[in-house]
């Protein structure tokens, strides 16, 4: 009996693991490379990046600086979300592209991002997306990147564009 509870156990805690990587919907960046490729991040700063308030308010920054909007669609509940945010989003190359060449846009699905994710086919987390000040997307990454190739697949956009 004792035997029987253990694996039911560890069959509920597989199974709560399997879910919760699912939910999430994309883990590391499918780009071809090892999905366990581990980067150091330059430095953990405290700075933070200054995030417009909104859809609108972002596109109206961004044609009155000559920047592309990065968005940066997430949700609470997402593990890589959080990972991107606690590692990619504070590194000190990845804020300085993003702040210098940007105007960033974070929105979570389950709030004031849920239509704009349906509108522009979100269908994993994170997603980021790259539009010019017009609106036209530039480019899209689906799913985490630790920093350096984060840097790298933003700035191929932005070259683009």
């Amino acid at each position: 009996m004792l035997h029987d509870l253990k694996k039911t156990v560890s069959l509920t805690a597989l199974l709560i693991g399997a879910t919760a990587l699912i939910a999430c919907g994309a883990g590391p960046a499918d780009d071809g490379s090892s999905a366990e490729s581990v980067e150091a991040v330059s430095t953990h700063q405290t700075a933070k990046l200054d995030w417009a308030e909104s859809w609108e308010s972002a596109f109206e920054r961004a044609k009155s600086e000559g920047k592309p909007v990065l968005v940066s669609f997430e949700a609470e509940w997402c593990v890589w979300c959080k990972k991107l945010e606690s590692t990619t989003y504070r590194d000190s190359e990845v804020m300085a592209l993003i702040a210098g060449s940007t105007v960033p846009l974070s929105l979570d699905v389950d709030n004031a991002g849920r239509e704009l994710s349906d509108v522009h086919g979100v269908e994993s987390l994170p997603t980021v997306l790259v539009f010019s000040p017009a609106g036209e997307e530039r480019g899209r990454i689906n799913g985490y990147l630790p920093p350096g190739q984060f840097v790298e697949a933003v700035a191929d956009i932005l070259q683009e564009g």
